[in-house]
């Protein structure tokens, strides 16, 4: 028996253990993540699973049987609005972010001035947007605005005393204390006085900062959408380049060629346990679908982990990395997570076959310097495997080892996957071999050739009780 930990430390100090784990075709590496993702199943809240090929559907089944992989594709039913908050106030990052994703819509200019005026342009938009939104949003909720008022004025105080932190970490605080103590924070909110409130609401300095958090207290089809900015930016004639914007917006609405991905209400649901998001359905030719809908899921997903209790953990699972590295913005994407979800209690771990392309990325020092586990399974290249070993701190006779891993194909009677396990923990560092044996049931989830995922298909579909069609199936 092996023993991994994804979370190091005890108590309130407990720290996730970023993991990679790398591998050649064939090596194991599906029923490895699988194995390792239901063993630790109890011990998480929330699981993330971005990937390729549905690899991962019949596991996203198990953890909740209602759960089904989210496929995107270009003429599917799925929106994500992108100008949705997700119950967060509007902060400078989710402007920054709803100008980045318009701005990659509209098309890059060459002219890098052409450019930042047109980023320039679609801020002022955007901005502009919440604003109208929120004050016809005030007219019909006048009754809530003294209670936001309070709320936001307690926030300032809080933000005061803490020097470096940001509106959405005293944001974030605040709220799980709402939810652990409620007597506590109401005693703060009515220290508030009423005229103060009023106050923090009329001045023009301070009423945008009720503005960004009512935005927190706003309904999914509340939100501003896509043809609403869209439109906006059409209706402006006092500038010449305001009509080519709104032009290339045009597609991205309903009833253009991308049909309802980036406009309306979101009608997808995070609050279960698991978000299982499949790219594999976006043709090749479709790079700036395929873009969107990684810095789609990626910020959408965020943010929810964000609104989640900071107690809770939560965890990413990116299925081959380097492909998201075809995305632009893709490597942004990875180096935040690995960076900065940290503080929020979520675990990471990107599965790596396609080395070559990895290595090359700036990713890679992001990944490999925030990782403390390695699963390093079965390598052909001698010179990969160098590169690795350069990175981690692997000996020539752990190396060796890596390269002389059968194949689970090559063997014969009970198989299994070898893998070197790293854990480099500073008071406990582990390195050695381990064998994965995994279940006959584990098998039939996690096999991921054609024959298998046809024939799983048929055998499971229709079935109310997977758990038990998986066992009738895989004793059979």
């Amino acid at each position: 028996l092996v023993g991994v930990t994804t979370f190091a430390g005890s108590g309130g100090s407990e720290t996730p253990q970023h993991a990679v784990l790398l591998g050649m075709s064939g090596a194991g590496k599906s029923v490895t993540v699988c194995d390792l993702l239901s063993q630790t199943e109890a011990f998480y809240d929330y699981t993330v699973i971005i990937e390729e090929g549905l690899s991962y559907e019949i596991y996203t089944r198990t953890v909740e049987p209602t759960a089904r992989p989210i496929i995107i594709q270009p003429d599917g039913d799925l929106t994500i609005n992108y100008l949705d908050t997700h119950g967060l106030p509007l902060t400078a990052e989710q402007l920054a972010s709803a100008m980045a994703l318009v701005a990659k819509i509209a098309g890059v200019s060459s002219d890098e001035d052409k450019q930042f005026s047109r980023e320039a342009q679609i801020a002022k938009y955007i901005v502009l947007l919440y604003e109208d939104v929120f004050e016809e949003w005030s007219r019909r909720n006048a009754h809530r605005l003294l209670e936001i008022a309070r709320h936001a004025c307690v926030l300032a105080k809080l933000k005061r005393t803490r020097p470096g932190t940001t509106t959405l970490d005293v944001f974030v605080d605040f709220r799980d204390l709402q939810r652990a103590n409620a007597d506590l924070a109401n005693q703060q909110l009515a220290g508030v006085t009423e005229e103060e409130a009023l106050r923090f609401l009329k001045e023009p300095n301070t009423r945008r900062e009720v503005r960004n958090l009512a935005l927190a207290y706003f309904a999914s089809s509340e939100y501003p959408t896509h043809r609403m900015l869209q439109e906006l930016i059409q209706l402006d004639g006092s500038d010449s380049t305001a009509g080519d914007l709104a032009t290339r917006l045009m597609p991205w609405c309903a009833d253009g060629n991308y049909g309802c991905l980036l406009d309306g209400a979101s009608n997808i649901s995070l609050t279960g346990k698991i978000a299982h998001f499949e790219l594999g359905y976006i043709p090749e030719a479709a790079k700036l679908l395929r873009a969107v809908a990684g810095f789609l899921i990626t910020n959408y997903t965020r943010q929810h982990i964000i609104t989640m209790p900071r107690r809770l953990r939560k965890r990413n699972v990116y299925e081959e990395v380097a492909r998201l590295l075809d995305i632009p913005g893709g490597e942004q994407i990875v180096k935040e997570s690995y960076a900065q979800m940290r503080k929020f209690n979520c675990w990471n771990i990107s599965i790596v076959q396609q080395y070559g392309r990895f290595k090359e990325s700036r990713i890679r020092s992001a990944v490999f310097g925030n990782s403390r586990q390695f699963f390093l399974m079965r390598q052909n290249d001698r010179a990969d495997l160098e590169d690795m070993g350069h990175d981690i701190g692997l000996t020539e006779l752990t190396k060796h080892a890596i390269l002389s891993y059968p194949l689970p194909d090559q063997q014969s009677g009970e198989k299994f996957a070898a893998f070197t396990y790293l854990h480099s923990d500073a008071q406990n560092p582990i390195c050695g071999t381990a064998h994965n044996v995994a279940s006959p049931e584990m098998l039939y989830i996690s096999g991921s050739s054609g024959a298998q995922f046809d024939e799983r298909a048929q055998q499971l579909r229709g079935a109310e009780d997977v758990l038990s069609a998986i066992e009738t199936a895989a004793a059979q």
